[in-house]
């Protein structure tokens, strides 16, 4: 399945993982505070890389600890957002990374978006992505916050390539599971992983073994800043933060088929993958989900996670129902906050709620 399955019911546990050593955490503001640097003065990059601290530390540790100034280097812009630990408490850092960081980079014309995430920055990382497809064109993740023990534990007991997620939407964590097995499929979007090898998280070394060998770098050392300091200069040339050029020595071909233009563009798949050989010739109709052709068994709709997968114009498609009751909304049209999929009278449909209404978990 695709990159549309989404964190579901259970997410604002994450507070108490993250939390423990911090009882009062800071108080949010909206719209998050951020800062830009921009990699040249006075001229916008195509590319910009927004980054997430972990928990305690503030956006200035970047700075601090050099991982600006070789972004800088790079032609990359970057944003600091101050995505602290009260966020996660009030279960907004998503909304809050998207509305407030993600989605006015994208609006001011950058090209390619990368979120880069420490420790709980990580988890945020991921949240956001998997909650908005195509809005972010990269990850890049040190030592991130995966999971509860008693998760990791289940995942690591049945091999992390074996494990399957409930068929019903579960935990918050075993829901990033569920959307890290899919992503690392089709790598879209590309996640890079990097992590020091005594940090005694047994998660970060199970997603290792799902993504390419070559998005994974490891150094002696734990949680810390000097481990993640040495990782960045390991990882930072090998991030393609800026796309392929196609003019340099050894760049690949033009030409790409229709899938891999939607891939591009945050899609899994294209309706038509026959019908647009090469970029700028037309405009695609893309989808998500697995795209593969309906059968007879697959015609009625049906609820994966927190997903309606069902069959659109011949091909297997998912709807990431928490998405589209916050955009799209309920059947009258009007947004809510949240969503779920759901059986209703022998059919899969996605059911849209508010916070504080009765019976909505999530």
């Amino acid at each position: 399945m695709s990159q549309v399955l989404r964190i579901a019911a259970g997410l604002g546990a994450l507070a108490l993982a993250a939390l423990t050593a911090c009882p009062f955490p800071r108080a949010t503001q909206r719209p998050m505070r951020s800062m830009q640097i921009l990699a040249h003065a006075g001229e916008r990059s195509d590319t910009v890389a927004i980054l997430l601290q972990g928990h305690g530390d503030a956006p200035q540790r970047f700075i601090d600890h050099g991982f600006v100034a070789l972004l800088e280097a790079a032609g990359v812009d970057v944003v600091l957002a101050d995505a602290h630990s009260g966020y996660y408490a009030d279960r907004t850092a998503e909304v809050r990374i998207y509305e407030d960081i993600v989605a006015p980079a994208r609006a001011a014309g950058y090209a390619r978006v990368w979120l880069v995430g420490i420790s709980m920055g990580g988890m945020g990382a991921l949240w956001t992505t998997s909650m908005h497809p195509g809005a972010v064109d990269g990850v890049v993740l040190l030592a991130p916050y995966l999971g509860r023990r008693r998760t990791l534990r289940a995942i690591e007991k049945a091999g992390v390539a074996a494990w399957q997620p409930p068929a019903e939407p579960g935990k918050w964590d075993q829901e990033i599971w569920r959307w890290l097995k899919q992503a690392s499929v089709t790598q879209n979007p590309p996640i890079y992983l990097g992590f020091g090898v005594h940090d005694g998280d047994r998660g970060r070394t199970m997603l290792g073994q799902l993504l390419p060998r070559e998005h994974v770098f490891t150094r002696p050392g734990g949680h810390d800043w000097q481990t993640w300091t040495e990782l960045w200069h390991l990882m930072m040339p090998k991030v393609p933060w800026r796309g392929e050029d196609p003019g340099a020595d050894g760049a690949g071909p033009v030409l790409r088929t229709a899938d891999e233009l939607c891939r591009d563009k945050g899609f899994d798949f294209a309706y038509d993958p026959a019908a647009v050989p090469k970029e700028a010739s037309g405009e695609l109709a893309c989808g998500f989900g697995p795209g593969t052709d309906c059968v007879p068994e697959t015609n009625d709709a049906y609820c994966d996670g927190v997903a309606m997968v069902a069959c659109e114009r011949g091909k297997l498609t998912a709807t990431n129902c928490v998405q589209h009751c916050r955009t799209v909304g309920d059947p009258e049209g009007s947004p809510r906050d949240t969503g779920r999929c759901a059986i209703r009278k022998d059919e899969a449909a996605c059911v849209c709620c508010d916070h504080g209404d009765p019976g909505c978990g999530l």
